[in-house]
């Protein structure tokens, strides 16, 4: 049995890069794919180079982000799962990498497991060449996966990354894919949404399958990307959790709001954390105090209590 396998790359301007990543696609030692590249509005020569294989292989397609998608990774994505006709898929960005037995193993370990909805391999990721790795995704076997992995996100931990799961279309479809709100930390809420309704499985392979590309990520994200898009994950997260999710999501926010010095966020996550019942009036007390003192600058000089107070708020 020989199932069509649909990889979905969003790309936005990695002419430079993007080479490399279809290589890797075009090596796979299962044929039976297609490969659907989404471009988010590239303005550098990205459809040459990619002209290439769409001449060489009739297996790779290539589609423009429609206007009325909101620009971004998570429409891309989303646009790809409409257009692909294959019953799995793979979500590959446009400067990571699959292992040349990627495919082959993914479809084999899957009809193993077929009761499962969707399936968990090693992403390793590496600096420069695929032999340089500096951590492995997936590398994790608890006796509760599912619900281990769900702690693990709440705390902002990535247990498990875009590349790492192999999906059946129709859990996505039913998922109704990223969402599209989200520029980042988007991958994290969708394996959320699914770990809350769907059976995954871990897969027994010792090696990464797909290699995560470090030093293009390098440049820091603006900290308020991060919070914003923290705060759209969060309220998506947090009704009817148990109350281990619920002291790793305070945790979390204590440390974005202060580690970044956004202390402006924090009455939104806190009327956030409110609506829920989560947060103490002590907190609302201290909270207040920490603006006060951000706010006339008081932070910035020894013996106000600033740094008690903060102490404080995130012992909470």
């Amino acid at each position: 049995m020989t199932p069509l396998v649909s990889i979905i790359i969003p790309t936005y301007n990695r002419a430079n890069l993007i080479t490399e990543t279809l290589n890797s696609v075009l090596k796979q030692t299962y044929f039976n794919w297609e490969c659907i590249i989404i471009d988010d509005g590239s303005t550098d020569n990205s459809l040459v180079v990619i002209q290439k294989y769409l001449n060489k292989d009739s297996r790779f397609l290539y589609l423009l982000r429609p206007d009325y998608k909101k620009k971004g990774p998570s429409s891309c994505r989303n646009y790809g799962i409409e257009k692909v006709t294959g019953d799995y898929i793979i979500f590959l960005d446009s400067d990571d990498l699959l292992a040349i037995t990627c495919l082959e193993n993914r479809i084999e370990f899957a009809m193993q497991n077929l009761e499962y909805d969707f399936w968990i391999f090693k992403m390793a990721a590496f600096n420069n060449t695929i032999n340089n790795f500096e951590f492995v995704y997936e590398n994790i076997i608890a006796k509760n996966e599912s619900l281990f992995c769900k702690k693990e996100f709440m705390k902002g931990n990535h247990p498990f990354v875009i590349t790492g799961p192999l999906w059946k279309k129709s859990v996505l479809v039913e998922l109704d894919g990223f969402n599209e709100q989200m520029t980042m930390i988007e991958d994290p809420e969708l394996h959320l949404r699914a770990l809350k309704k769907y059976r995954l499985k871990f897969s027994n392979y010792t090696e990464p399958d797909c290699f995560y590309r470090l030093n293009n990520f390098a440049a820091k994200r603006p900290v308020k990307l991060e919070l914003e898009n923290a705060f759209v994950f969060f309220n998506c997260h947090l009704n009817n959790i148990d109350r281990d999710l619920l002291v790793s999501f305070k945790k979390t926010i204590n440390n974005l709001i202060f580690e970044n010095k956004k202390y402006n966020y924090f009455i939104r996550f806190y009327i956030l954390g409110n609506k829920l019942g989560i947060l103490s009036n002590n907190k609302i007390f201290f909270g207040a105090l920490i603006l006060i003192y951000k706010s006339f600058g008081f932070d910035k000089f020894k013996g106000l209590g600033y740094y008690r107070f903060k102490k404080i708020f995130n012992n909470f």
